[in-house]
C-alpha cells in the first residue's frame, strides 16, 4: 500500500513541481543508553537550501526511545527549529510520537515506522502522519547500505489520504567502532512547488 501510494504521489509531483534545487542536511546525534530498554537521544542539525545559497534551518531535538522487544521501538520527542521562511527567521516547535516494527532475515533488516507529528509556529498548527518503509543490508560489520521511502500525509478535514511530501533516500552507514558511526546519504524530496536533491551526513555517537 505504501509503495503504491508513493508511486501515485510521484506521478502527481512530476506534473506539479515548479523548481528543482540542491540542499544539504548535516546532523550530529548522541545516543545515551539507559537501563530496561530505554535510551535518550539528542540531535543538533543544520540545513541549507536554494542550491546551497541560503540557510534553511537550525534544529535541536530530544527523543526518548523505548524498546520493549527486539522487533518494536517506541519514540517520543520534541524539536526546536529556527528556520528561514520567505526571507524571515521564525521559531517552530514540533512534537512527535513514533512506533517502528522491525523484521530481520539473515543480513537483511526491514522496518516500518509510523510517526505522528504536530508542528506549531506563529499561532498555527499542522498535524502530519509520516510513514517510512526502510530496508538495509549488513554488507560488512562496518558498512550498512540502506534505502527508504517516506510519505507525509496531512491530518484533519479532507486532507487525509493526500501526500504533501515524498522522500526517497539511499545511503550508507559507516561504523568506525561500537561508539562512532557516519551516515552518508542522498535524498530526493518531492513537493508540489519544488523538488530537492539533498546530500547529507549524520555523525552518530553512542554512550
Amino acid at each position: 500500500m505504501l509503495v503504491l501510494l508513493a508511486a501515485s504521489a510521484l506521478s502527481a509531483f512530476h506534473l506539479m513541481a515548479q523548481t528543482d534545487e540542491f540542499a544539504t542536511w548535516t546532523r550530529v546525534k548522541a545516543d545515551f543508553g539507559l537501563s530496561g530498554g530505554w535510551s535518550l537521544v539528542g540531535y543538533a542539525e543544520y540545513r541549507s537550501m536554494d542550491d546551497l545559497k541560503q540557510s534553511d534551518r537550525w534544529g535541536f531535538s530530544v527523543m526518548v526511545d523505548y524498546n520493549p522487544t527486539s522487533w518494536l521501538r517506541l519514540e517520543s520527542g520534541y524539536e526546536f527549529h529556527y528556520r528561514q521562511k520567505s526571507g524571515n527567521w521564525t521559531i517552530r516547535h514540533r512534537y512527535k510520537w513514533s512506533a517502528q516494527g522491525n523484521i530481520v532475515r539473515g543480513n537483511w533488516k526491514f522496518s516500518l515506522r509510523e510517526r505522528f507529528q504536530r508542528t506549531t509556529s506563529g499561532g498555527t498548527a499542522e498535524n502530519d502522519l509520516r510513514s517510512r518503509l526502510r530496508s538495509s543490508y549488513v554488507l560488512k560489520q562496518w558498512m550498512n547500505p540502506y534505502f527508504s521511502i517516506e510519505l507525509f500525509q496531512p491530518l484533519g478535514g479532507d486532507a487525509f489520504f493526500t501526500v504533501k511530501r515524498l522522500r526517497y533516500r539511499p545511503g550508507i552507514i559507516w561504523k568506525f567502532s561500537e561508539r562512532y558511526s557516519l551516515d552518508m546519504f542522498y535524498c530526493r524530496q518531492y513537493e508540489t512547488k519544488r523538488c530537492q536533491n539533498i546530500f547529507g551526513m549524520e555523525f552518530g555517537m553512542k554512550f
